[in-house]
């Protein structure tokens, strides 16, 4: 009998010994997966994560900050921003920015932020969470107006700061160079170089002139009238007789003339001038060119007062050299009024190679020049066709005071010309 009961005892404590291992292992493996004992009971969730509220946290959604004008900062998903949020309660309505859930980032250091969800009363209670940094050094500033959906002012197209009502154009002011922040205020006008007010004009009505403030040629041409030439005094000889004089040779010896003058027909004038425009309304300039009238009639009219109108054969030539001064119309206009004169020399040559004395036909072989001094003015318009070019129109006057031609002591002389040009400015 008790070899049996040593042997069944062996048994039972073989058996025994793998069913403890097992149990402490299985208890162990039991023990490592087991849930919390404790969970919060519906009935105590915070309103702030209330499960009807529109606004209710949600790690499955965006999360969007609010920060109102009264310092005031809310988290809200992003699809509270369905409902409207004019933030009347607050100051105005809110800056949104993104959120950035700081169990996310574990090397920011969380702020301790008042959350009260849109559409529920009662105390807010109080999350970690992280403040991003404002891209825009403005963000703070409440808008002008409210946008409807609760968010921030369009920045400006031109890359400026938010608008703003104190500036129109959507521009910043100055920043302090000591302190880095904006200036407060409106920022100055646009300012030259030299330090005066920009001029503000329309881009629809603007027109590029070019310069006014350089040099500028000239070149026109046109139809001249010269006036009568009448003789004052002749040569006797030995000096300068005033009339009537008596002639001692030639077709007209022996008679006794009271007046003789020349008349001319239309001719032609083409002028050159070089100038400075000291600025846009005055300049000055050196005018050259040449002035040719054919001769029409050379009339002789003797002391018994019988008069002779002779068709002649000749030309009056002029080439002025004249200093001129020149008024514009001042302004940032295409149409440019002008009025100018100057004074100089002229040169001035008259040529006679025949004339018909009734029937016969008189040789007459007079050709004398010689250097007057004149005056000029002229009266006008540019229009400008494009940068440094315009076109012009001009009447001119020449004058020459008493010239002395040969034999001849003229009075004083006019030629009027109306001439068309074009006016280079470089």
């Amino acid at each position: 009998m008790f070899y049996p009961f040593g042997i069944r005892l062996r048994f039972c404590l073989l058996t025994a010994i793998p069913t403890a291992l097992l149990f402490t292992f299985s208890a162990q493996a039991q023990r490592l997966t087991l849930p919390p004992a404790t969970a919060v009971p519906p009935s105590q969730a915070s309103p702030a994560t209330s499960a009807n509220s529109p606004d209710s946290l949600s790690t499955d959604q965006a999360q969007i900050l609010k920060i109102y004008p009264d310092g005031t900062k809310r988290i809200v998903p992003i699809s509270a921003l369905n409902f409207r949020d004019d933030g009347a309660a607050f100051g105005g309505p809110p800056q949104l920015s993104v959120y950035s859930n700081p169990s996310n980032d574990k090397k920011s250091s969380p702020e301790r932020l008042s959350v009260a969800p849109i559409g529920i009363d009662g105390s807010p209670s109080s999350v970690p969470a992280t403040v991003p940094p404002s891209p825009n050094p403005l963000a703070s500033t409440p808008t002008a107006a409210g946008d409807p959906m609760g968010g921030t002012a369009p920045s400006d197209p031109m890359g400026g700061s938010v608008s703003s009502s104190a500036d129109p154009m959507g521009g910043s002011g100055p920043v302090d160079p000591l302190s880095g922040a904006p200036a407060q205020g409106s920022p100055p006008p646009l300012q030259t170089v030299s330090g005066r007010a920009a001029p503000v004009s329309s881009i629809a009505n603007s027109i590029d002139l070019g310069t006014y403030d350089d040099f500028f040629m000239n070149a026109a041409i046109g139809g001249s009238i010269q006036g009568q030439l009448t003789a004052r005094r002749v040569y006797n000889g030995n000096n300068m007789q005033a009339y009537p004089y008596t002639y001692t040779s030639g077709a007209l010896a022996g008679a006794t003339v009271s007046s003789e003058n020349f008349t001319f027909q239309p001719g032609f004038r083409f002028d050159t001038e070089f100038g400075y425009n000291i600025y846009d309304w005055l300049g000055v300039s050196l005018q050259t060119g040449i002035i040719y009238n054919p001769i029409n009639q050379y009339n002789v009219t003797f002391s018994n007062g019988v008069s002779y109108h002779n068709s002649c054969d000749g030309e009056l030539v002029q080439v002025p050299i004249q200093l001129d001064g020149i008024l514009r119309w001042p302004g940032a206009t295409a149409f440019k009024p002008f009025i100018g004169g100057g004074i100089g020399a002229i040169w001035q040559q008259l040529d006679v190679n025949n004339y018909y004395f009734g029937p016969n036909g008189v040789q007459g072989n007079y050709c004398r020049s010689a250097f007057q001094f004149g005056f000029n003015g002229q009266l006008g318009a540019n229009y400008t066709v494009a940068p440094g070019v315009d076109f012009y129109g001009a009447f001119k006057l020449l004058g020459v005071f008493t010239p002395r031609i040969g034999n001849y002591d003229f009075a004083t002389s006019y030629n009027f010309a109306l001439e068309v040009g074009i006016q280079s400015r470089f």
